[in-house]
């Protein structure tokens, strides 16, 4: 009877952390209640995807452009809902909510295995499950919190082998590394730190280390390996075209300590890192005075989690920061890049706390629980202001309200178009277009007008949709200048004004197409002499920059 204590209490344990994971998940549900996740640039990208997908279409994003800079796997779980009719923006929510729910288990009860106050692990569960960056990506239509669920899976498994764990925790390891790279290709950060993590292992043979690397390293590098060369067949590149870096790297050292001070970072990470940091600091500092010789040091913190996720955040920093130099992202250093290091590093908080509180006096760790239990409630305040913004309509990125009661959106959605749409604003006629059709950037530039319409050629019928109330990337002289260049447009016809948009179709798909021109010179052209030509009077624009030359020709009449 008294061995089946520890069993009955450590499966006590794990229903409190599944609890605590599901109040996670269901704060994200909060979230999306009203107008389903937020949907960026980004997230409105992995919708079309998974849409042309399901339509048989292919691996294929906004402007017809093939999948190149993300990689599959996340598109491809919401494909998964496609199978039962539901559409990739219903099931992103329920989706990463219950992603979120399984980050907050699988870290809740990583923390358990190593933690021996059960203050710290309940604080630490909770403290996941209310963090606001992690539930924030989780409410967005975006790959990040699937990247940090296998991030977080892996690193359980590369801690539990190198703790003395079997093959099949190396193999587990190498799987959702793997899973990881499959999601961003800022997974491959995990590769990184766990090679040398293999190579440093101590008590094994030189020839088993390299067994281990080689085999750990073709499982977790093969899928995402054979993705990239598929890109670079198709496109030319492994991960798409990118930019050229423009970030210095005081700009994002002065980014990140910009984010490391916000209110969400302050009060859910920050603040116990750097107390962590001062208390070990302490602790080193009495026992280098002391010197108490005979104290226990290698018990004091568990260093084979320390090392696992430091080794982490070290290896996806410096990614990070040469990708931002190098032309990897042009976004800045936003909070949802630095998620990915919110787990490791508040598990590092957490164990210098637990290494250090149990020599500190009664007084002191009973301040320590109180200040912990404050930012808890802190927590749950900033909680229920974010579910209320959410639910007002003010996060929703391209599902607000003023998009979704858009007239020319309705217009949009009961046309039932067919062909190619080019529009400012693609990212919401891709949304909202409940027809199967090509979607394309419509220029800030009028005399880019043209070869923008013969781009969505190919798709057939082609409208353009002009939001009159939105600029997008365009300034107001853009923006201006292109409604004029629509409105007078020989090339289209009016279909539809809108209160907040003007609807055009192409007349003709020969239009586009050249003719010949037409003389409006009273004097007769020269052989090999420039000259001015115009279309002729059904389309009487002037080819600007074109260089005509009058030739001789023996079928000519004249």
């Amino acid at each position: 009877m008294l061995r089946l204590i520890p069993l009955l209490w450590r499966r006590l344990e794990f229903a409190l952390v599944t609890c605590i994971a599901a109040l996670g998940a269901g704060l994200v549900l909060l979230r999306v209640a009203s107008y389903r996740p937020s949907m960026g640039w980004d997230a409105v990208n992995y919708i079309t995807v998974v849409r042309n997908l399901l339509a048989g279409d292919g691996l294929v994003g906004l402007s017809s452009n093939p999948l190149v800079f993300w990689p599959p796997l996340y598109p491809a779980m919401l494909a998964g809902g496609g199978l039962f009719g539901l559409d990739p923006s219903a099931v992103a929510g329920p989706l990463n909510a219950v992603i979120f729910g399984l980050t907050v288990l699988v870290a809740g009860w990583w923390l358990r295995c190593h933690l021996h106050s059960r203050f710290l692990w309940l604080w630490g569960c909770v403290s996941i499950a209310l963090a606001l960056p992690l539930a924030e990506i989780a409410s967005e239509a975006m790959s990040e919190s699937a990247f940090i669920l296998f991030v977080t899976l892996a690193l359980t498994q590369i801690d539990a082998h190198l703790g003395g764990g079997k093959r099949a925790s190396l193999i587990r390891a190498a799987m959702f590394s793997a899973l990881a790279c499959l999601t961003r290709y800022m997974g491959a950060a995990v590769i990184l730190a766990v090679v040398p993590l293999l190579l440093l292992a101590a008590r094994v043979a030189p020839r088993e280390k390299m067994k281990r690397i080689a085999v750990y390293t073709l499982i977790a590098a093969a899928p995402v390996g054979l993705w990239m060369l598929r890109n670079y067949l198709l496109v030319g590149s492994p991960t798409g075209a990118r930019d050229m870096g423009f970030y210095s790297f005081g700009f994002i050292v002065a980014e990140a300590v910009r984010l490391a001070v916000n209110d969400w970072w302050l009060v859910g990470l920050t603040a116990p890192v750097l107390l962590a940091l001062v208390m070990a600091a302490c602790h080193a500092f009495h026992r280098l005075s002391q010197r108490k010789r005979d104290a226990p040091v290698a018990s004091d913190v568990a260093w084979g989690p320390l090392r696992v996720c430091g080794g982490f955040a070290l290896a996806y920093l410096t990614l990070l920061v040469a990708a931002m130099m190098s032309g990897g992202t042009w976004d800045g250093l936003q909070w949802r890049f630095l998620a990915p290091v919110y787990v490791p590093f508040l598990l590092t908080a957490l164990l210098l706390l637990d290494g250090t509180l149990r020599y500190v006096r009664k007084t002191l760790a009973a301040v320590l629980m109180s200040v912990l239990s404050l930012q808890v409630a802190w927590l749950v305040v900033l909680h229920d202001r974010e579910i209320r913004l959410w639910n007002a309509g003010v996060r929703q990125g391209y599902l607000a309200p003023r998009w979704r009661h858009s007239e020319s959106v309705q217009y949009l959605r009961e046309a039932a178009l067919t062909g190619a749409i080019v529009s400012k604003a693609l990212t919401v006629t891709s949304l909202y277009a409940d027809s199967p059709v090509r979607h394309y950037a419509l220029p800030c530039e009028p005399d880019r007008l043209r070869s923008a319409l013969s781009v969505a050629l190919g798709s057939g019928e082609v409208h353009v949709l002009y939001f009159s109330d939105w600029r997008g990337e365009c300034s107001r002289q853009q923006h201006d200048d292109l409604g004029r260049a629509l409105s007078r447009s020989p090339l289209l016809e009016l279909v539809a004004e809108l209160a907040d948009g003007t609807l055009y179709r192409l007349r003709e798909r020969e239009s586009l197409e050249s003719r010949p021109a037409m003389f409006r010179s009273s004097d007769a052209p020269v052989v090999d002499e420039s000259f001015a030509a115009f279309f002729n009077q059904s389309h009487g624009r002037r080819l600007p920059g074109e260089p005509w030359r009058w030739e001789k020709g023996g079928d000519s009449d004249g």
